[in-house]
């Protein structure tokens, strides 16, 4: 019962914070509100050196320099992260992504998906470590039952910082051209502070031994109840079998995940921000099992490079990479300006196939189709004043039968989506799938292919019929000849160390 209430309320701290619930209480006018704010903001900046000294201690490593604080109410942080997200992520990106996710069946066509983001950033808002700046700032009015874990939390990320070096970390690829691989390392590092914050509200009430460098992870059934709870379906059924207030470690209120901006965003932007916090956790658990912090660290010198990696740690340990793909469809598509350029990885590979495949009947589950990923890379292109993309996605599987799982599995999704019949043909390196929803003279095509352990997938690309109903434009098949004469795979590694020596 213990575990159960504390990773919920350890959730909740981090990423699931309402605005009513971390509002700041008003304070009196004049000089008397000043010195309430001076009290409450020595209070809270002892609190914290306390805090990282205990954090410090309780991971065993040790803080190399003192970290730069700074207390803030919760509209100047709301301020700060939206004028960063406005400077780090242009409107372009979003665009860009929101077409690619609307083309999938991701997002709705009314969704504004900046807008979104800003609500749920205004969400989340809890008090954060500034990378580029090291400074570490706090938010005052938090309910006191998660102040002091969510500052454990990011005061930790300091101290990774100080040790690991988390700007050169990330740095090989960003999100624009490898999400997958920047996913990972956000796994690794908010995996780890996840586990960390565990670890210091265990010691904090006296469950876990005082004096003893020891972690909930030691204790193989306090380790097993926590990943078994490391499920959102099980929090959200957990949630609505409890009376109100039930789950509280403290006198304050949980927020409801299905109340959240989180819980009713769609899945692949709610999947892709937990991602880190719950997968990242479970892989840090099945790292440190079995070892100390100090052999755990080694993790941070060659760090995992694939979500796959993270959702399948023996992958990781066993050096299992996936594969660097590369193709150029450009000459193809020469009036059409690309936007869109990255690698999906298999943890959106499972929440696009699962998104769709809950409403179908006897439909594979998402991710064991997903688990056979190898590595891809997913284009998007546009035609001056057109208000859709083409998306083009070639990704390879660990065997020609996996292969075989996925593109079935993608023809159902798009046989469902669509309403439409599919045209099948087997060949001498493989088969292909082609659909044309609809009978009108102008419209668009779909196509997928698989040759050998590869698939081509093609939506949305142009289609144009004659009298008698014959395909007239010759898009998709330019477009299929191109990746296929361009494409390349080379094993990760070595993309990775190339771009570390550039």
């Amino acid at each position: 019962m213990m575990i159960r209430r504390l990773l919920l309320a350890l959730l909740a701290s981090l990423f699931l914070l309402s605005s009513a619930q971390v509002a700041a209480e008003e304070s009196p006018s004049g000089g008397e509100a000043s010195e309430i704010e001076k009290d409450s903001e020595h209070r809270l900046l002892k609190a914290a050196s306390s805090i990282g000294s205990r954090v410090a201690e309780i991971r065993g490593l040790e803080l190399k320099e003192s970290i730069q604080k700074g207390v803030k109410d919760r509209d100047q942080l709301r301020d700060m992260l939206i004028e960063r997200f406005h400077e780090e992520v242009p409107d372009a990106d979003f665009e860009a992504e929101s077409l690619v996710y609307r083309r999938l069946g991701l997002f709705d066509d009314d969704l504004d998906y900046r807008e979104l983001m800003l609500d749920l950033l205004t969400e989340q808002i809890a008090g954060f470590y500034d990378q580029d700046a090291t400074e570490l700032y706090i938010m005052e009015g938090l309910p006191e039952s998660v102040q002091k874990t969510t500052m454990a939390h990011e005061i930790f990320h300091a101290i990774q910082d100080q040790h690991f070096d988390i700007g050169a970390l990330l740095a090989p690829f960003d999100s624009r051209e490898n999400a997958d691989f920047a996913l990972a390392r956000m796994a690794l590092i908010e995996g780890d502070a996840m586990a960390v914050m565990v670890d210091y509200e265990l010691y904090e009430r006296e469950v876990l031994p005082q004096n003893r460098a020891r972690s909930f992870i030691d204790i193989p059934m306090m380790a097993s109840m926590l990943l078994e709870l490391l499920d959102l379906n099980t929090l959200e059924a957990m949630e609505s079998l409890e009376p109100p207030n039930a789950m509280d470690i403290g006198a304050d209120p949980l927020p409801s995940l299905g109340d959240s901006v989180l819980g009713n965003a769609p899945p692949i932007i709610r999947d892709t921000l937990l991602f880190p916090y719950v997968e990242g956790m479970r892989f840090v658990v099945h790292a440190r099992s079995g070892r100390t912090w100090a052999e755990f660290d080694q993790i941070y010198t060659n760090a995992p490079v694939s979500t796959s990696q993270i959702l399948h740690p023996e992958r990781y340990f066993d050096g299992d990479e996936p594969l660097d793909i590369r193709f150029d469809a450009g000459q193809a598509l020469s009036d059409y300006e690309q936007i869109y350029d990255t690698t999906f990885g298999e943890m959106k590979f499972r929440s696009w196939l699962g998104t769709h495949l809950e409403a179908i009947t006897d439909a594979p589950a998402a991710d064991e189709i997903a688990s056979g990923w190898d590595g891809d890379r997913i284009h998007a292109y546009r035609a001056s004043g057109e208000q859709e993309a083409i998306v083009v996605q070639l990704s390879t599987w660990r065997s020609e039968d996996e292969a075989r799982a996925f593109a079935e599995t993608l023809e159902r999704i798009l046989r469902f989506r669509h309403d439409a019949t599919t045209a099948h043909h087997v060949g001498t390196h493989g088969e292909s799938w082609c659909m044309r929803p609809g009978s009108q003279e102008e419209g668009e095509r779909h196509f997928i292919e698989r040759w050998g352990e590869m698939v081509l997938y093609i939506e949305g690309a142009p289609s144009r019929l004659d009298e008698q109903s014959r395909e007239t434009d010759s898009t998709m098949w330019r477009i299929r000849d191109d990746v296929w004469e361009t494409h390349r795979r080379v094993p990760f590694r070595e993309v990775l160390e190339a771009r570390k020596g550039e």
